[in-house]
């Protein structure tokens, strides 16, 4: 209870207002009809689906009447009308959410959702606030209520206090009755007494507020006193008389009767007692009931007058009048239901019952034993033992009301389902004296309902009985706790808009509103729900809201129609896939649509593409969305089994990585990157992993068969694309390279030629020399076309200048290394200076005799920088090195060319041991593709 409840509720009068509201004895009474009556009028008068007659204890607010809320009570800290007892009249709060004295209250801020609330406050005579009449509904009203809701409301408030106050009187009205009675009869016989002691009487009688008449019949005088007179609306000086003003101030119909009863009063024989009840009209038209009752005086052996008292008591004949129409309303009700009515005498215990007894039971009144063991023994002999436990409970303790469901013996010895209601009536110290209640026979609508369970417990969609006007779930099926994934706990007596994702909740708002308005529906509509779990699903909602037995009932019908709709969804997914990849002019392009439509339709958190390099480890997103790809490679050695499986071409559907046993090892590395569920669809191209088609799910999720299959799809067609996209790119640059190699080649084989010819010393020579070097660029360039790739493995192009000097002998070559691709311009200026290295070994070193040996061989090895390539050609075998006296082409082809075209150093040094040639470059001038 916050410090603003407790100052509403505190206030200096709260005292004051907590004892009058003890007076009315009003707190937790069963239902009465007026004040039920009171709520349905205010609530279809503000068409609010809440309304609510509400009393504000001490430290809880009780309803004594309530339509479309559940709870009986609440505590202070939930209360709205809390703040209407601050002052009278009409309290209006247009918005809950946003007044300071409600916005937190929990009435507010959980399930409930009230947003609206109007009240009246119910003030007692004497201006103490008891509580409200209050209205309450689920949307803001920034007008708040109209003048003719404001002022119904307002009649409405009043009415409510009327029937507390006609309750109240009531409920006291015997034994004050009683008492002014007693008080009277005191009166009288002081009068007998004390004889003409008239202050005496009169002190005695306006302390109980009665009023004095004395009629002196010797001189037909009558005098009333200044309450009598106030009663028949006489001023204090006017005359009266018993034949001037009394009789013609009675009702027409009274008159006569009451002047019957003094005469008979008058009579020597009589009892001397005048007793009567009549109505009086006051001049303005009003009606009043009054009760007189007289003693005749006899002085001297004569009656000489009639003293008596006069007693306003209208509002006990109004109570009477009003039990009376009930109790004639009961005999009506009791005439034409087939509820077996009955009256338990707890004291006397004798049991009366009505005539349905027979008509719906069978047993005629001459079967019947008027006490209550009779009644309990025609209940089945299973139930017997529980229902009367049941009933003592009641009558023993403090409860009001009761009721049990249990099986009636009918007089042809059958059994009849019933359900049977009492209300207990307490002595005011809670002693009980009598029970009443009714039995209704429960038979057929047992069977129908249990007709009725059977197709709704068994139906295959989704129903939910709810009440129109709060939305809260009364009833539920099994099938729709599957489709929400919730227990009947979390749905039954909550509103059923929670269910709806806030992203729709203008249009279901705007259904709802319709609902409580009391439309009659009959509409077929499609719509979201989020289940207990948080996914989002879709549903067709076959929504029913009708008129039956006089009650406004909704009921919606829900199919699950997700998988339907991700399936058209999917199905237009891939039709627009297949337009953008056509329409795709790039790879980029390509890719970036592909991951877009992937990972919407898939409700991932993420979707790309990665390209996939097996010998480096690594992986490049070339692709992503919703954001862009960021970012170089990214090493694939935390990923051992994604990589595996995808490498066997095997498509991944994991639902949870961490339950996974294969990937539990990575699910910490994949939550790094916010995936808990994933996706993987490998590119294989010639039997090796190229790249691979992903999703992201942050949590666990099952993947469906037919999600599987679209990935596997939209994979597919995005291969087919990029192969599409690759041909044609390769066949621009194979265009182009063919160009550039021809211009290439014959600017070669021009300074071949020059270089050639201008250093042999005849022309048998030049033409030798030149066929060998032409030979060797040849095969350099059959090794780059026979590739896949603008490169060729460096083992590869060596072997093959070497080629035309191998003789076969047994170890002439030893040539290794690691595998090392060489970019298509070093392979070309390799093999050209491994040609003019194995000639110059066959004219002059270690291939010029048959012991010889050459030994090539590489590494690549860490830098500062950027990884170093290292080879070396090393003879040994041959004839004893000198240096030559000049540098011919070849020596400078050696030394200039392949350093030129990798941008490294080659040295090549003369040892008396043989050639050694050693060349030190940058990997990536070797690897370089142009």
């Amino acid at each position: 209870m916050s410090d603003a409840d407790r100052k509403a509720a505190g206030s200096g009068t709260a005292e004051g207002r907590l004892a009058a509201l003890g007076r009315y004895h009003i707190l937790d009474t069963p239902p009465e009809a007026g004040f039920d009556d009171a709520v349905l009028v205010a609530s279809e008068l503000c068409a609010a689906p809440v309304a609510l007659v509400s009393l504000v204890a001490a430290d809880r607010q009780w309803f004594k009447a309530r339509v479309g809320f559940e709870a009986r009570e609440t505590d202070l800290g939930r209360s709205v009308c809390v703040h209407a007892l601050a002052k009278p009249g009409l309290l209006v709060i247009p918005d809950l959410t946003t007044d300071p004295r409600t916005r937190d209250n929990p009435l507010v801020t959980g399930p409930e959702a009230l947003r609206f609330y109007a009240g009246v406050r119910l003030d007692t005579p004497e201006g103490e606030g008891l509580g409200t009449l209050c209205v309450l509904d689920t949307v803001p009203r920034p007008q708040g209520l109209t003048a003719g809701q404001a002022a119904g409301l307002q009649a409405l408030g009043r009415q409510v206090m009327a029937l507390l106050e006609l309750r109240r009187t009531v409920s006291r009205q015997g034994s004050d009755l009683l008492r002014r009675h007693d008080a009277q009869e005191i009166i009288n016989a002081s009068a007998v007494r004390l004889g003409e002691s008239a202050l005496l009487m009169r002190l005695a009688i306006e302390a109980t507020g009665i009023g004095i008449f004395d009629y002196d019949l010797v001189r037909d005088q009558l005098e009333w006193d200044v309450r009598v007179r106030a009663l028949f609306g006489i001023g204090p000086d006017e005359l009266v008389s018993y034949a001037g003003t009394f009789l013609p101030g009675l009702h027409p119909d009274d008159r006569a009767p009451v002047d019957a009863a003094l005469q008979a009063a008058l009579d020597p024989a009589g009892t001397g007692i005048f007793d009567s009840e009549y109505r009086v009209v006051a001049p303005d038209g009003t009606l009043r009931w009054l009760a007189a009752r007289g003693r005749l005086v006899v002085a001297g052996g004569r009656a000489t007058r009639i003293v008596g008292t006069v007693l306003d008591i209208t509002r006990r004949k109004q109570a009477e009048l009003a039990l009376q129409a009930i109790g004639e309303r009961y005999q009506l009700v009791a005439r034409a239901t087939n509820d077996a009515i009955w009256d338990w005498d707890l004291v006397t215990d004798s049991v009366l019952w009505n005539e349905a007894l027979q008509t719906a039971y069978g047993w005629a009144p001459d079967q019947v034993e008027a006490t209550g063991a009779w009644w309990i023994a025609q209940i089945h002999p299973d139930d017997r033992a529980r229902a009367h436990a049941d009933i003592r409970a009641v009558i023993d303790g403090a409860a009001s009301e009761w009721s049990h469901e249990y099986r009636f013996r009918r007089a042809d010895g059958g059994y009849a389902d019933v359900l049977d209601r009492g209300y207990m009536v307490r002595e005011a110290d809670g002693r009980p004296i009598r029970m009443i209640g009714a039995m209704l026979d429960m038979t057929g609508r047992n069977r129908v309902e249990a007709q009725f369970r059977a197709v709704f417990e068994g139906a295959n969609i989704g129903i939910v009985l709810l009440d129109p006007r709060s939305l809260r779930a009364l009833r539920v099926n099994a099938k729709l706790c599957e489709i929400w994934g919730a227990t009947p706990e979390e749905i039954v007596g909550h509103s059923v808009a929670k269910w709806t994702p806030e992203e729709d909740a203008v249009a279901r708002d705007a259904l709802h509103r319709r609902l409580a308005a009391g439309e009659i529906l009959q509409e077929t509509l499609e719509k979201r729900y989020r289940r207990a779990d948080g996914r989002l699903i879709w549903g067709r909602v076959n929504l029913v809201s009708q008129v039956i037995g006089g009650e406004l009932q909704t009921t919606a019908m829900i199919e699950d129609i997700t998988q339907e709709r991700l399936a058209e969804e999917r199905r237009i997914a891939l039709i627009a896939l297949g337009d953008a990849l056509r329409d795709a002019g790039s790879r980029e392009a390509l890719l970036g649509e592909a991951v877009a439509i992937f990972g919407r339709v898939l409700g991932a958190s993420e979707a790309g593409y990665g390209d996939i390099d097996l010998p480096d480890a690594s992986f490049s997103v070339a692709a992503r969305w919703p954001e862009p790809a960021e970012g170089g490679p990214r090493p694939l050695g935390r990923f051992p089994a994604t990589l595996q499986a995808l490498r066997r071409g095997e498509i991944l559907a994991v639902g949870d990585l961490a339950g996974d046993p294969r990937f539990a090892p990575e699910a910490e590395a994949y939550a790094a990157a916010g995936a808990r569920g994933l996706v993987k669809v490998p590119l294989v191209q010639r039997g090796s992993l190229a790249g691979v088609l992903y999703a992201y799910a942050p949590a666990p999720r099952a993947w469906s068969p037919a999600e599987i299959a679209f990935a596997r799809e939209v994979a597919e067609r995005t291969w087919s694309a990029l192969g599409r996209i690759q041909a044609e790119d390769q066949q621009r640059l194979l265009n182009r390279e063919l160009s550039h190699r021809l211009k290439n080649t014959l600017a070669m084989v021009q300074a071949i030629a020059a270089q050639t010819l201008r250093n042999a010393p005849d022309f048998e020579t030049a033409k030798d020399a030149l066929a060998a070097r032409l030979i060797a660029l040849g095969k350099a360039h059959d090794l780059l076309l026979t590739g896949e790739r603008e490169s060729a493995g460096i083992d590869a192009v060596i072997a093959g200048a070497l080629s035309l000097h191998d003789d076969r002998q047994p170890g002439r070559f030893a040539i290794r290394g690691p595998d090392v691709e060489v970019g298509p311009r070093a392979a070309l200026s390799l093999s050209l200076m491994m040609h003019e290295l194995a000639t110059n070994a066959a004219k002059y070193g270690a291939l010029s005799v048959p012991e010889g040996r050459i030994v090539v061989d590489w590494e690549v090895a860490e830098a500062e920088t950027e990884p170093l390539f290292r080879m070396a050609w090393t003879e040994r075998g041959g004839p004893r090195v000198a240096p030559p006296s000049r540098k011919g082409f070849g020596s400078r082809l050696i030394e200039r060319g392949l350093a030129g075209a990798i941008g490294g150093e080659v040295v090549l040094a003369y040892e008396p041991a043989g050639v050694v040639c050693r060349v030190i470059a940058p990997l990536s001038g070797v690897q370089a593709p142009e």
